[in-house]
């Protein structure tokens, strides 16, 4: 930080800027959209010349002021996918582009946005549906189909509790891998007598919620648009968290029927 103290109105703006961007980056936007729209408010509001670095964790902004060049460096932590945010983010980032907003309604407005509560059994219902369309796309049969969305809601329903201690994720999607496994075999042999072909569509899709498919896509997008060091943590998180899921149905399929695999 420089010596050179920034007039009260301009350290709010140094702040603001640094709550949009951090705010953005624990939302799980790609980094370039981190970058450029906490560029385009600056901008808005009279602040060019900015600078935007986004690490794992840690935003930096370097803004132009009066006093010169003054930066301010905030942590932050990741949140999972909340489209909701963004969405309320770039509306008013366009709003304030438009010199519909001023500084103090943006600012009031911004730090008024929530994530909204999902209803956990909504949630769990709507992982099963998908689940069991998974199973139908891939030619499985109604009672296949059924027994997805059971052991997708149920598993989901796990992950959910879990969620709430604070685990770390790579014991959540590791227990979740071994879990949900068993939970597939489990109602597919012993509830539903699935055929092999459509008890292997249910393994399948019963642990297709536990692919981390959001970090995978981002971290991509990142490596293409040149942010590489976001990029190697995004997908070093994805890889570590696919690692935990396929070490947990390997020590699952252990408790499964010698040859399993092999049946026709």
């Amino acid at each position: 930080m420089s010596s050179v103290m920034n007039p009260p109105e301009e350290q709010q703006y140094l702040e603001l800027f640094s709550e949009v961007a951090v705010r953005l980056m624990e939302s799980s936007a790609e980094t370039r959209l981190v970058v450029q729209t906490t560029e385009r408010i600056a901008r808005a509001f009279g602040y060019p010349d900015i600078q935007v670095i986004v690490l794992s964790g840690m935003v930096c902004i370097s803004v132009k002021t009066s006093g010169g060049y003054q930066s301010l460096t905030r942590k932050g932590m990741l949140h999972g996918i909340q489209m909701d945010v963004l969405a309320e983010i770039t509306g008013l980032c366009l709003e304030a582009e438009q010199a519909r907003v001023s500084f103090t309604d943006f600012q009031n407005r911004f730090r008024s946005i929530r994530t909204r509560e999902i209803n956990p059994l909504l949630l769990c219902f709507v992982i099963g549906l998908a689940t069991a369309a998974f199973g139908w796309l891939n030619d499985g049969s109604f009672l296949a189909g059924i027994s997805g969305f059971l052991a997708g809601f149920i598993t989901m329903a796990f992950r959910v509790l879990l969620q709430k201690y604070a685990l770390f994720p790579v014991f959540v999607f590791g227990f979740l891998g071994f879990f949900g496994t068993l939970i597939s075999y489990s109602l597919g042999v012993y509830i539903f007598r699935l055929p092999p072909d459509d008890l292997g569509i249910a393994l399948v899709i019963g642990v297709l919620l536990l692919v981390p498919g959001f970090p995978f896509v981002n971290g991509v997008l990142d490596l293409f648009k040149g942010y590489y060091s976001m990029a190697f943590n995004r997908l070093m998180i994805t890889t570590i968290l696919l690692t935990s899921v396929s070490l947990g149905i390997t020590a699952a399929l252990h408790f499964l029927p010698l040859g399993f695999w092999s049946y026709k």
